[in-house]
């Protein structure tokens, strides 16, 4: 990359905003130091850790990474004998070791659950040398606020210390007590010269009291006498501290000695932290600012999955315009190369460029980008681009000539992976001159098969465009009402310049705008109606799309709503059916018990006519009863069947019975297209779906609105299905082992759905033990189910805790 293209893009600003989001020093300064990188490999890897990281950090699950002070300038020397950090140098070091600590301990429940994937988070972290041995060793030392521990060795000193400053206190007071030498002082608390204590006596005390005098006062009135009876105690105390010193002095080159033998351990964890301080800081600034990593498009790529694109920005917006930042949509398909942009002024041309070119920049330093998720890009070995006025006075040069130096080293350099963006290419000298000499360097760039974005005002260059196979036109988008851009790029149409209309609003007489129109002539007239035409469909065919698209959401809204609408009647032909139950339960254990009294009623006494008749008329109740329970049982089902039956047909394909050979149908279990070959038999019919046909029942059925003929490349293969067998049932076992959380939480939901439909009371969930996600995954989803009456952990023997069993009310 050209140093002054990062210039011109102002990529170091890009930096400086991502470099902000770091927690510790060294990954800012890291930060600001990173370039556009062209090995690919080194590329995707850090793009993938990103993607990784702003997963988690979305999931609150991101390794947490903590300030602490840069470490690395306090290992210089460390090796040498005698070396010894100060407290400051240990402190840091052990920080550093706390940090990897707290990663580890981050990084256990993954562990345990599964073996992280190479390009993961989890795989960086665990990377990362242990520190445990070294984290031990430093705070037996020094405690985690930095402060030195109790140590026994500098213990015994520090008592010494304290005996002699409290001697010296005591021989101090008495000076300030005695009514003998209380009268000589100038002040009644001792004061401290060169590090020793001291009395401030009056002058005309002089030689009263025997000492050292230390200094007189400005003013002579005052003298710092150090008494004699101090001066030996003073030695004592500064010999105590040079003694602590020498033994703190000693106790820390040990210490650094044992620190030194993990120096590369350490900067391994260093530079790690570092690089993950950086991988963070990209990923919150993408969480903060709804940035994506965009997908990669291999050279020459015709694969159906990235649609034969070669270059896609989706909903871009400028880093650097906040929410001013109007997004654009650009895209060329795998054939083209040269995209021309042509439009008036303050269109957003330039800032277009710009864009493009910051974002190949951005994707290729492994950062996300504010975009949209569709954004594609290839990798470049060079990116180069000449934008503004690059006149100079120093050296003589015009802005044409200036314009032409840049060009000229571009065009040098630039080859098959190269993104060239050239801004007004042409401009600055006699426009034919100009357009020819941009005519010619876009020949040569498509000659190289280099990515090159111009924008222009030549309409000569427009007609390029449309000569060139590789050349795509585009313009900015003109308000005509409100003689205003709208910073929108409208692809495959070329724009005017609006010179003569911009030139009018912002003054300039109406007699000459007059005579600008009658010089421009009827020749430019008929081409500006054609591109004005051009425009117009562009936006027709535009708001058609969004029509088709809004038309579709509402379709699968309204296919949702009638699948969950069967779905809740089927939930409650289940309810009834249990209601049912219960209720002839409760009819028969009430029968029961009557009829165990007129038994017990018939042994104990005769055989009488009176009982004979009570019996006949318990029967003969007992026969209504039941009739009416079955009638209103049948009368519920019924009523549901109904429901059912107009939810069924209100989904049903219009038409249907207007089923024939050739007709477009949609497979509704399937949710694809096809096409109508023969009916089989009676409701079932032989279906071409791609390169397949089956048998496909008429209720799975819709009739497409577009009748127009599939067209099939391949002969078709024939495989014959029938759609009307259930398509999946639940488990009696529901197996989450392994599934990450988005997985499991869509099992419970299907499995849920599938017990209810096929009235399954009781089914189990193997969530495993490990560190409880899944358990406690399972148990929330439980508990917020209205259809849960209760659940437990199984049997020790069943599979305890791992294990939950679940009962439905």
């Amino acid at each position: 990359m050209i140093e002054h293209t990062l210039e011109v893009l102002q990529f170091s600003r890009i930096r400086e905003i991502i470099a902000s989001y770091c927690v510790t020093d060294e990954g800012k300064e890291f930060c600001l130091k990173k370039n556009p990188d062209t090995d690919i490999k080194k590329i995707e890897e850090e793009k993938k850790l990103g993607i990784d990281f702003l997963n988690l950090l979305r999931a609150y699950k991101a390794p947490p990474i903590k300030y602490r002070p840069p470490v690395l300038p306090f290992l210089e020397g460390i090796d040498i004998e005698g070396a010894a950090l100060d407290i400051e140098g240990v402190y840091s070091v052990g920080l550093l070791a706390l940090s990897v600590s707290s990663l580890h301990e981050w990084l256990s429940p993954f562990l345990e659950n599964e073996e992280p994937n190479e390009n993961s988070i989890v795989s960086f972290v665990k990377k990362i040398p242990d520190m445990l041995h070294l984290k031990k060793l430093v705070f037996s030392f020094i405690d985690e606020n930095g402060e030195l521990q109790d140590l026994p060795s500098l213990r015994a000193i520090k008592s010494k210390i304290r005996s002699i400053e409290d001697d010296i206190d005591k021989t101090m007071r008495n000076y300030f007590t005695n009514d003998a030498t209380r009268q000589m002082l100038q002040s009644n608390l001792p004061t401290v010269k060169d590090g020793r204590q001291v009395i401030a006596v009056r002058s005309n005390f002089k030689g009263r009291i025997p000492g050292i005098i230390h200094e007189y006062s400005q003013s002579g009135q005052t003298f710092y006498l150090e008494p004699e009876e101090i001066v030996v105690k003073n030695n004592d105390l500064i010999a105590a501290h040079a003694e602590y010193e020498r033994e703190l002095l000693r106790l820390l080159q040990e210490l650094t000695s044992q620190i030194a033998e993990h120096t590369e351990k350490i900067k391994e964890a260093c530079e790690a932290i570092t690089k993950l301080d950086c991988i963070a800081a990209a990923s919150r600034w993408a969480h903060s600012n709804n940035c994506v990593f965009a997908g990669s498009i291999a050279k020459n790529s015709h694969s159906e999955n990235e649609g034969g694109i070669s270059f896609y920005l989706h909903q871009a917006r400028h880093p650097l315009l906040g929410k001013s930042a109007v997004p654009i949509d650009l895209k060329l398909s795998k054939d083209d190369r040269v995209l021309i942009i042509t439009g008036p002024n303050t269109g957003g041309k330039t800032v277009s460029l710009k864009t493009a070119a910051l974002f190949a920049l951005i994707n290729q330093t492994g950062w996300p980008l504010p975009a949209g998720p569709l954004t594609r890009l290839p990798y470049f070995d060079f990116i180069a681009c000449d934008i503004g006025d690059e006149q100079s006075m120093d050296q003589s040069l015009s802005t044409f000539s200036a314009h032409m130096k840049n060009v000229s080293e571009i065009i040098r350099r630039a080859g098959d992976k190269s993104l060239i963006i050239l801004d007004e290419l042409g401009s600055g000298t006699d426009p034919q001159e100009g357009c020819a000499i941009a005519m010619a360097v876009l020949d040569d760039l498509l000659e190289k098969k280099a990515f090159v974005f111009v924008t222009t005002h030549h309409g000569a260059l427009k007609n390029y465009g449309y000569s060139k196979d590789s050349c795509v036109n585009a313009s900015v988008e003109f308000n005509q009402n409100t003689l205003s851009p709208t910073y929108r790029i409208l692809m495959g149409v070329p724009g005017e310049s609006h010179a003569v209309d911009i030139a009018k609003r912002n003054g300039l007489p109406e007699h000459i705008i007059e005579k600008a129109h009658t010089y421009l002539g009827n020749n430019r007239a008929d081409v500006s109606d054609l591109i004005k035409g051009l425009i117009q469909k562009h936006e027709d065919l535009n708001e058609f799309e969004l029509q088709k698209k809004e038309e579709e959401l509402k379709l699968k809204e309204d296919r949702r709503r009638s699948d969950l609408k069967e779905l809740q009647l089927k939930q409650k032909e289940l309810e009834l059916k249990r209601d049912g139950i219960k209720r002839l339960d409760l009819f028969f254990e009430e029968k029961r018990k009557f009829l165990e009294n007129l038994v017990r009623e018939l042994r104990e006494g005769e055989l009488s006519r009176e009982k004979t008749l009570s019996v006949k008329k318990w029967i003969d109740d007992f026969e209504k009863d039941l009739g009416k329970e079955h009638e209103a049982l049948k009368l519920e089902q019924s009523q549901i069947d109904e429901r059912i039956h107009t939810s069924k047909e209100k989904n049903k394909a219009p038409q249907n019975s207007k089923l024939q050979e050739g007709t477009r149908i949609i497979i509704k279990s399937l949710r694809r297209n096809g096409e109508l070959i023969r009916e089989e038999k009676k409701g079932k019919w032989l279906v071409a779906v791609d390169n397949l046909k089956l048998t496909i029942a008429e209720d799975d059925m819709e009739i497409c609105e577009n009748q127009e003929k599939l067209k099939l490349s391949k002969p078709i293969v024939s495989l014959i299905s029938d759609t009307s067998a259930p398509a999946s049932r639940p488990s009696f076992e529901l197996r989450l082992l392994g599934m990450r959380a988005e997985e499991a939480q869509k099992a419970l939901q299907d499995q849920m759905d599938l017990v209810l439909v096929h009235g399954i009371t009781e089914f189990a969930i193997i969530h495993g033990k490990g560190h409880g996600i899944l358990q406690e995954l399972s148990h929330d989803f439980l508990k917020r189910s209205p259809y849960v009456k209760d659940f437990r952990f199984a049997k020790p023997e069943e599979g305890g805790s791992g294990k939950t069993i679940v009962s439905l009310g």
